[in-house]
């Protein structure tokens, strides 16, 4: 499929190229055939020239530019044609797009200057039209030249940009899995060492109770080896991502307060006004509460935590509120206790246009509250 749009795109190329090589021929060289000094046959060649030249311009841009300046010169000195150097600066312009710069334009023009000023002088005209020819032949071939630097400056800086687009996108990309992954691994490991730990002091008196508990761990591994799976299936494939599972949200809050439980936190939930939660909020909701319940569990061994998500037209508040350590442990700070997954959440929340707050109750406990905006379109279905 693309080799013959290729095809078409040339074609098209060389029609436009010949249609502006007749344009320079019935302006500039058609007028002088029958001039004195010269037989047709010469005018006529000098022609053939000038257009294969010029229908070279598609594919072989400096030869095309040789071919033509060479002929409009020798035309020009020969008084075989008027042409400014109009044909060899639709030559040019390629040139200047490829391998074009403003830096060299001085250069080329006393070059091409010097060059055409000889030319005219030795020709036919007098000195006033060769001072005229001279100043309009440059001002054409000095315009295009720009004119095509500026166009690759141009693309040259899109390039860029387009470039560090890509590599914002790579590295938020990176950012958002490695998010992902911790939120996921933290939680989950969090709650088997809190499980192990209680199964170890169980020990072999109670058998049923550590069969329980080994249950426990097995299941919440499980459930973080899925997510782990679909997460990084998403990243390499997003519709295998899709496949694997849905990404957690607001309805899977339920299942999360259980294995916190399983911990030995007793969690409270309340959800309310979230039937219309768009599946990214919901995500960030899932996280936010996966970080408050993880550090609860890490920090606050046996404590009591309340988790309360309320949902609105526009935003959804989430609160994660605990009443501090149930075995005398030092109550924990907001700079020190939840650690980089904190700094992972808030970054989410702060991507999102939404806002986080976290730290110690003067009434004892932490309290971790957020509010996550919703996206219009995505309420609305659009």
């Amino acid at each position: 499929m693309a080799r013959p749009r290729q095809v078409l795109s040339l074609l098209e190329s060389i029609g436009l190229d010949l249609g502006a090589a007749l344009l320079c021929v019935l302006v500039f060289w058609l007028p002088l055939v029958d001039r004195p000094g010269w037989s047709r046959s010469a005018h006529v060649w000098a022609i053939v020239l000038l257009i294969v030249g010029m229908l070279l311009r598609s594919r072989w841009s400096v030869v095309a530019f040789c071919l033509v300046a060479g002929v409009t010169l020798a035309g020009a000195v020969l008084g075989m044609t008027h042409d400014p150097f109009v044909a060899a600066a639709w030559t040019l312009f390629p040139v200047a797009v490829s391998r074009g710069s403003t830096r060299l334009l001085p250069a080329i023009s006393v070059t091409m200057g010097l060059l055409i000023a000889l030319v005219a002088v030795g020709g036919p005209a007098g000195a006033e039209e060769a001072v005229r020819y001279v100043m309009v032949s440059l001002l054409v071939l000095a315009g295009t030249w720009t004119l095509g630097s500026a166009m690759r400056r141009q693309r040259r800086e899109a390039e860029h940009a387009l470039r560090a687009e890509r590599e914002h996108a790579v590295t938020a990309e990176r950012l958002r899995v490695a998010r992902e992954v911790h939120d996921i691994v933290s939680h989950s490991l969090g709650t088997i060492s809190v499980i192990s730990g209680v199964a170890r002091q169980v020990g072999g008196d109670d058998a049923g109770r550590l069969r329980e508990k080994l249950a426990q761990v097995e299941t919440t591994s499980r459930e973080a080896l899925n997510e782990l799976r679909a997460a990084l299936a998403a990243v390499r494939d997003p519709g295998e991502g899709a496949a694997r599972g849905p990404q957690p949200g607001i309805d899977d809050l339920p299942g999360l307060v259980e294995r916190v439980e399983h911990a030995g936190i007793a969690v409270t939930l309340t959800v309310s006004g979230c039937d219309r939660v768009p599946p990214g909020a919901g995500l960030a909701v899932y996280r936010i509460a996966q970080e408050g319940l993880t550090n609860v569990t890490r920090y606050a061994p046996g404590t009591s935590c309340r988790v309360a998500v309320a949902g609105g037209d526009t935003e959804v508040r989430v609160e994660i509120v605990d009443s501090g350590p149930a075995n005398g442990l030092p109550p924990r700070d907001a700079a020190t206790g939840p650690g980089f997954g904190l700094v992972g959440v808030r970054e989410r929340v702060r991507l999102m246009g939404g806002a986080l707050t976290a730290g110690r109750r003067a009434e004892g406990g932490f309290a971790l509250r957020a509010v996550v905006p919703l996206s219009r379109q995505e309420v609305n279905g659009d």
